[in-house]
């Protein structure tokens, strides 16, 4: 009897994951958009990645609720626009904000046209888009950014059409109204220190050297491949890296404001930003370990400069 068990979980098991690999297979294609879009809304490259995986893993579940397959990417854009509003309260929460979802001031009346008459933010002010509420952060970035129609775009914020004309127009003009670029946030003195001692150890296959870094009861996290502790993995982890098929270094560097390790990939005589790592830390060792070494478009639409090591 127990084998029976076995042998129907083994099934089951294998059946999902074969129907994981070619939801992801389906939804490929799409990935690099969805983490656009969720990366402005979150204000971090590696936050808006962490709720593109949280947006697959509830479409995967859900996705038997789908009844017209056609409706594939806007449903996928819904969900990722409600993980990106649950991210913002959580962080809301966090700094004790009051913000709300709506905006709070009184609100600009948008023409009342079939569209919004006012121009489509530029590239630079998308860059500013992190200061507005989320549901005008949500309909730039799905009307100026991605190309939604409004009608779409009121659909995947739960809105009506008035109410995103009205979104829109508030936040274009508040982006336009601004005078400066937000203020970079910088790593304290021994955050970089700590930083850089784990890059120049990566860098140099000094292993002993991380592990002495890493705490044993740390976790690790390859995004999108697979997670456990590093006690476990960090042999295999570190032997992945030896292994890879191009020239690779790490460094801090600044991610359109945001300080964190980054991995470079030399093509062609140049190092061009690849991906990143994101580590966290207790006591002065690493406790633990998200890669997003496989995400090869985390940092493809970001202004990414390396910084000069310290003196």
């Amino acid at each position: 009897m127990e084998s029976t068990h076995s042998d129907t979980t083994a099934e089951l098991q294998a059946s999902l994951q074969d129907t994981r690999r070619r939801f992801l297979a389906v939804v490929d294609s799409m990935r690099p958009r969805l983490h656009r879009f969720c990366s402005r809304m979150c204000g971090s490259v590696l936050d808006g990645e962490d709720v593109v995986q949280e947006t697959l893993a509830q479409a995967f579940y859900y996705l038997p609720s789908l009844k017209d397959e056609s409706r594939l990417e806007p449903w996928m854009f819904r969900i990722a626009h409600h993980k990106c509003v649950d991210f913002l309260r959580q962080a809301r929460r966090e700094r004790e904000d009051t913000v709300p979802y709506e905006d709070e001031h009184a609100p600009i009346v948008a023409p009342d046209d079939s569209d919004v008459d006012d121009e489509p933010v530029s590239d630079a002010l998308l860059t500013m888009v992190g200061v507005l509420p989320p549901k005008e952060r949500a309909c730039i970035l799905l009307k100026d950014v991605l190309g939604y129609p409004l009608a779409e775009v009121a659909r995947i914020v739960d809105s009506t059409v008035g109410g995103t004309k009205s979104a829109l127009h508030r936040g274009r003009t508040k982006l336009r109204e601004l005078q400066q670029m937000p203020t970079r946030s910088e790593l304290d003195r021994e955050q970089r220190r700590l930083l850089m001692s784990y890059v120049e150890c990566f860098n140099d296959r000094d292993w002993d050297g991380l592990r002495r870094l890493i705490r044993s009861d740390a976790t690790l996290e390859i995004v999108g491949a697979t997670s456990d502790s590093a006690e476990n993995l960090v042999g295999t982890y570190f032997g992945n890296y030896t292994a890879l098929a191009w020239e690779w270094k790490l460094s801090l560097a600044s991610v359109d404001g945001e300080d964190m390790i980054v991995h470079w990939r030399r093509e062609n005589g140049a190092w061009l930003a690849h991906t990143a790592v994101r580590l966290w830390w207790a006591e002065g060792r690493v406790v633990r370990i998200r890669d997003y070494v496989h995400v090869d478009y985390l940092l493809a639409d970001t202004l990414t400069t390396e910084l000069p090591s310290p003196a």
